[in-house]
């Protein structure tokens, strides 16, 4: 789908979703995590997240407040003019 597309037509509460789904499953971990597998194997004695900081969200256990819902953009949106009205605790 072409990006002007999403910016129309994608839910705001579709967004946020897409948003912690990332912030949980960063783009490229699975090649990260394959390569650190295949490092260990070779002899490589470090953790896969030390190899690769970015596999670090995939070993965090997550809390109500951590995440999305523990950054500043959440509690600004929350702030915001009518955002109040928004359904982002739910989420």
């Amino acid at each position: 789908m072409p990006l002007y597309k999403i910016k129309n037509e994608m839910p705001y509460d579709e967004y946020i979703t897409w948003l912690a789904f990332f912030e949980k499953k960063p783009i490229g971990w699975k090649e990260d995590l394959r390569t650190a597998y295949i490092m260990n194997a070779l002899g490589d004695k470090r953790k896969p997240n030390d190899i690769f900081p970015g596999l670090t969200a995939l070993y965090k256990k997550s809390s109500p407040e951590e995440g999305f819902k523990g950054s500043a953009l959440f509690h600004k949106l929350l702030t915001a003019k009518g955002g109040d009205k928004l359904d982002l605790l739910g989420m």
